[in-house]
């Protein structure tokens, strides 16, 4: 093999490149799979939309079959009507206001000069119908202190990592979203939260227990105010790939009356030993619509503005939720199908589920296809790399100032002063 050799660039550092040359043959050859998986995954799109039907008028049934089956998929909790009955778009209140929060942060980081990290929460309150101005604004707050830096958890001390950075962001943005919409409601605003992403804490599982009980609590407890002050709050889920409905038609595929995905008799792991190399391996009953999305389903089901029933969600650390429970729905919401999580009290509750579903829409549609709150929430929290470098190089200059003795590692220096 024949290397062939480049001569450095000296002065200024010289821009990372991608060669895309190199990787040419490579885009081709996924072009090509991706052409010849678009038939199958139409041909999978019209059987999941055959199976919408064919159980849209037996959808008891179906929601028994979920009730009474085992799988290894999430579904939803049982079922309540059809699940392709779209709900058209209900008026947007004349006054509202929409509050919305979103977080960014710079983690923690060994090789520079001091061990601390910096959460940025950005907050917008938008008044429609008042004449009032928008409220828009972020708070920095640095944590550098031993017992920020370090927290014991399952009986560890543990030095705060990018995870626990992340979690702490998520209650920072849940507490400021529920003080926001409460100091709003107190100045005569009707008021609807607006959350980016999901509402069920997935990554708790697994967690030690006293971190995920104080954590649940945290954010429990605001969303507790929230409901208290009868003030809707929905987590706006951007492109989902949730395939909660479409694993409920699969299991709608499957012959047995009631399923148990361990003991599959169409898997070649539940054959004996002996019988395994007899497998016809056609394929498991319940894989002919594998890879279709519910946003992908629905998005044939649902006109712009409609939104498809609401779902209760059976991921299991709701069972902590208490009447926070979440459930779902999706809206057309014009670009795209958004998936939006509400907790329990507010899919009860006509008013507040109607209220929701309208201003999501409206938002969206400000927006161009993503709510314009969230949107511009995340511009006044988002820390970027330049961000990033100002804050370490004031932090630098402050130590120097103030005859601390400290020092970055040699590979943070080198990035950001290359030679070559």
């Amino acid at each position: 093999m024949r290397i062939r050799r480049r001569r450095p660039h000296c002065g200024p550092r010289a821009k990372a490149m991608l060669d895309l040359g190199a990787v040419k043959n490579q885009i081709d050859a996924m072009v090509v799979q991706q052409r010849a998986g678009q038939l199958d995954f139409q041909q999978k799109l019209a059987l999941a939309l055959a199976q919408q039907e064919r159980w849209a008028s037996d959808w008891e049934e179906l929601s028994a079959k979920i009730a009474r089956s085992r799988t290894s998929w999430l579904l939803p909790a049982g079922l309540s009507e059809p699940m392709d009955r779209c709900y058209p778009l209900p008026p947007r209140p004349s006054t509202l206001s929409v509050a919305a929060t979103d977080g960014s942060q710079i983690y923690p980081d060994r090789h520079e000069i001091a061990g601390c990290f910096l959460i940025n929460i950005g907050y917008i309150l938008l008044p429609y119908g008042t004449g009032q101005r928008p409220v828009m604004s972020s708070k920095p707050s640095l944590f550098f202190r031993e017992e920020e830096v370090y927290e014991q958890w399952g009986g560890r001390r543990i030095l705060v990592n990018r995870e626990l950075v992340g979690f702490k962001r998520g209650l920072m943005e849940f507490t400021e979203l529920a003080d926001l919409s409460l100091a709003a409601q107190e100045e005569g605003h009707r008021v609807v939260a607006l959350s980016d992403g999901t509402l069920i804490f997935w990554s708790l599982e697994g967690k030690p227990l006293d971190f995920k009980q104080d954590y649940l609590a945290a954010v429990l407890g605001a969303f507790e105010r929230l409901r208290q002050a009868r003030i809707p709050v929905a987590g706006y889920i951007s492109r989902p790939g949730s395939q909660e409905l479409v694993n409920a038609l699969k299991l709608g595929l499957c012959p047995l009356a009631a399923a148990d995905c361990d003991r599959c008799p169409w898997k070649p792991d539940s054959l004996p030993r002996s019988e395994r190399s007899l497998w016809s391996g056609d394929g498991l009953p319940c894989g002919g619509i594998d890879g279709v999305t519910d946003a992908v389903l629905l998005r044939q089901v649902l006109e712009p503005g409609e939104r498809s029933p609401v779902f209760r969600s059976s991921s299991k650390i709701l069972d902590e939720y208490g009447p926070h429970h979440v459930c779902f729905f999706y809206l057309h919401a014009g670009p795209e199908i958004a998936r939006i999580e509400v907790p329990a009290w507010v899919a009860e509750d006509q008013e507040l589920l109607d209220l929701v579903h309208a201003c999501v829409f409206d938002q969206a549609e400000k927006g161009q296809g993503y709510p314009v709150s969230l949107s511009e929430a995340h511009e006044r929290a988002v820390v970027r790399n330049a961000d990033r470098d100002a804050f370490y190089r004031f932090l630098e200059q402050t130590f120097v100032k103030n005859d601390i003795r400290a020092g970055i590692s040699t590979k943070s220096m080198k990035k950001r002063y290359a030679g070559i």
